[in-house]
């Protein structure tokens, strides 16, 4: 029997791509899990897939109140929380010189502050779990910045050093924290990036040499991430996982 089986967690950005994938191999594995995402079909959708097992909870994760929101929810019908797993991200390529206000809200806000305000309302919570375990996804790109991609780079560079941090700061509520790091995944990330943008960007990866680094094997697929997570989860016993990596394999 899996040892997931009765618990509760929540995954941000969980109405697409990686995000759809984690919540539905928790679900599948016994959680019931919420599904924190902005209000769309696609999370409606997403949902009602995991049936009695699935909560949607439509919030901007960088409204702090639509988080408090969220977790209110979240108490009211879980009763706590075992899981908290921050893997919403958003990126345009540009260059800084280029960037524009709203742009880097978004970016900031869903990267960086969002996983601070769904930790800080988690934490109550999840400091009454026997299991608690916050798992934060980042991206290989912390490694070697790509040009057009500096912003996303940079706010998953301090989401590690968050969960590097909240590892020591929360050891004593039995709180642990894993850093995911997910390499190429085939979701629909650049789905919405402007053409002309994106030409800008594969020119400069080109030139750079970055662009023979992300071409060198296909994608691996969400699923993948998603038993990643299973096993740093399931772990048992005086040890945890404080750092992955799952990337593709030719």
């Amino acid at each position: 029997m899996s040892a997931l089986v009765g618990r509760t967690a929540l995954v941000t950005g969980a109405s697409q791509g990686v995000g759809r994938a984690l919540s539905r191999a928790l679900a599948d594995a016994g959680a019931r899990v919420g599904l924190l995402a902005r209000p769309s079909p696609a999370l409606d959708e997403a949902a009602k897939e995991l049936g009695e097992r699935g909560l949607p909870l439509p919030a901007d994760l960088c409204d702090p109140d639509d988080v408090r929101a969220a977790f209110a929810t979240v108490r009211r019908e879980f009763g706590g929380l075992d899981y908290l797993v921050n893997n919403a991200a958003t990126a345009r390529p540009h260059r800084v010189e280029d960037s524009d206000d709203v742009s880097l809200d978004r970016e900031i806000g869903t990267n960086l502050l969002g996983p601070l305000y769904t930790v800080r309302e988690a934490v109550p919570l999840l400091r009454r779990s026997d299991v608690a375990h916050i798992v934060n996804l980042s991206s290989e790109s912390t490694a070697d910045p790509f040009p057009f991609l500096l912003v996303y780079a940079a706010t998953k560079s301090a989401l590690e050093t968050l969960t590097r941090g909240l590892a020591h700061e929360l050891r004593p509520d039995g709180i642990r924290c894993t850093l995911l790091r997910v390499g190429q995944t085939a979701t629909g990330f650049k789905d919405d990036w402007d053409p002309e943008q994106l030409e800008k960007a594969l020119h400069a990866w080109t030139v750079g040499g970055f662009r023979a680094r992300v071409s060198g094997a296909a994608p691996q697929s969400p699923e993948r991430v998603a038993e990643a997570l299973l096993f740093v989860l399931q772990q048992t016993g005086g040890s945890v996982i404080g750092e992955l990596s799952v990337r593709a394999y030719p």
